[in-house]
Parts: structure tokens; C-alpha cells; sequence
């Protein structure tokens, strides 16, 4: 079974950070040549340079957009394919978890935000990204996507609502573009150690959660790595189109 991916390139989104960046630096490490989009170029540039620095790793294109304006994320694509040739996977990890707010306390700016950046983005993505792949006889979309977009929890209805609807999106694609080689999954974390995902939540519910689970820790970034390397092998040709849960069964 081949599950290298060697000599791939894989565009990983929200590479700043958190879930993103242990996935760029460890696609990287896998060979990949591995193109990583941030909105902050200096970010960017000190993770291409971290990583060019790890033996073995495949060669680094820092792009910089907002996943949410089409003109920056079209430039971006047009830079990696200008560098390549091709987009054989994209992961796309960009997104925005606010601090949980209840419904009737959401202001609507910020429920308008979290759409644009974790669903208009993955829109803007796929439809950038997608016709590179479809020219170059196909490739695979990793959605990073959530399990509050499958179970509903207090205080998080913007964020819940656009991880869903990205799991429609995800199998939207797979119908309409599996005949032309794209082979799409969403993956969907439990309560996952990252930046975002501390400043959203508190203390005490990262305990709660964290007892929950067998051997007691909540997930990490790392623990997501490998089903993505296999998702973008050659190996994952007969997936397509499902949402993957990354997170131990509880009950």
C-alpha cells in the first residue's frame, strides 16, 4: 500500500497556528512539497523558514490571504501554480472559533464573520483550487471541519452552524466533482488543544471534557497528522465525500 506523498503538493490553510501548523510542518516532513497560506506574511515566512531548517523536509511556499476575499485567495492559488504547476491536495484548516456567545447575545457582525472565514472560505477555496487539481488529473480536499458542527453545544451556535454547513459543502463537492478526480472528506475533531480553542472556551469545560476521554487528555493538534498524510495519498482513492470523526467514542 502507497501511502507517500512524497514530492506532492499539498496547500495548507491556516498553516499560522494551532491545528494548521502541525499539519504544514508535519506534510512537510512527509516529503510533500507543501504550499502554507496565512493572512500574516512574517508568520508565514518563520514557519517556511522553521521548516526548511527540519532534514528531510520537502520544499516550503509561504502565500498569504484571507481565506474570506476571493481576490487574495485567487492570487494565492495563481502563485502556487505558477511555482509548481499543481495542486495535488488541500487541506483546509482556516478558521474562527469566538468566544461562546448565546444566541440572543450574538451580535450579528460576528455571526457574519465566522461564516465568511470558516464557510465563504472553504467556497473560495474549493473554487480556486479545485480546476488546478481537475487540469492536473485530480486531487483530494481535506476539510478540517468540527464535531460541534454534528452535535450541537450552548454558546457556539455561529461556530456549530458553519462547521455544518461546511459538511454539506464537502459532500456537494464530492457529487459534482468526483467523476473529475476530486475526492473530498471532512474531518471532525473533538475539543482539540489550539490557541483558538483556548480562548473560546473555558477552563473548567476542557477538564470536563478532557475526563471524558480515554487517558484523560483532550485531543492535539499531532493526533490529526496521520489520517490526513493517508487522505492525501494515493491510497485514499475510495473515499470520498464522508465526515470523519477524530475524537474517542464516549458513550
Amino acid at each position: 500500500m502507497d501511502i507517500s506523498i512524497s514530492g506532492k503538493v499539498v496547500l495548507v490553510t491556516g498553516a499560522g497556528r494551532g491545528i494548521g501548523r502541525s499539519l504544514a510542518v508535519g506534510l512537510a516532513a512527509e516529503g510533500a512539497r507543501t504550499a502554507i497560506m496565512t493572512r500574516n506574511a512574517d508568520q508565514g515566512d518563520r514557519l517556511a523558514e522553521e521548516i526548511g531548517r527540519s532534514p528531510g523536509a520537502g520544499p516550503v511556499l509561504p502565500v498569504v490571504a484571507d481565506v474570506g476575499d476571493e481576490g487574495a485567495v485567487a492570487e494565492a492559488v495563481r502563485r502556487i501554480d505558477r511555482q509548481w504547476g499543481r495542486i495535488d491536495a488541500l487541506v483546509h484548516n482556516a478558521g474562527w472559533m469566538p468566544p461562546a456567545s448565546p444566541v440572543l447575545d450574538t451580535d450579528v457582525t460576528r455571526l457574519r464573520g465566522v461564516l465568511d472565514t470558516n464557510l465563504v472560505g472553504s467556497f473560495l477555496l474549493t473554487k480556486h483550487v479545485a480546476p488546478v487539481m481537475i487540469r492536473g488529473g485530480g486531487g483530494r480536499i481535506v476539510y478540517i471541519s468540527s464535531m460541534i458542527g454534528v452535535q450541537a453545544n450552548q454558546g457556539l451556535a455561529a461556530y456549530g452552524a458553519s462547521k455544518a454547513g461546511l459538511n454539506i459543502l464537502n459532500n456537494v463537492v464530492h457529487r459534482e466533482l468526483a467523476n473529475q478526480g476530486i475526492r473530498t472528506v471532512a474531518l471532525a475533531p473533538g475539543l482539540t488543544d489550539t490557541p483558538g480553542m483556548r480562548a473560546s472556551v473555558g477552563e473548567e469545560y476542557i477538564t470536563t471534557v478532557a475526563a471524558s476521554y480515554p487517558g484523560g487528555r483532550i485531543g492535539r493538534p499531532e493526533d490529526i497528522l496521520a489520517l490526513t498524510v493517508f487522505l492525501c495519498s494515493d491510497a485514499a482513492q475510495h473515499i470520498s465525500g464522508t465526515l470523519i470523526p477524530v475524537r474517542p467514542v464516549t458513550g
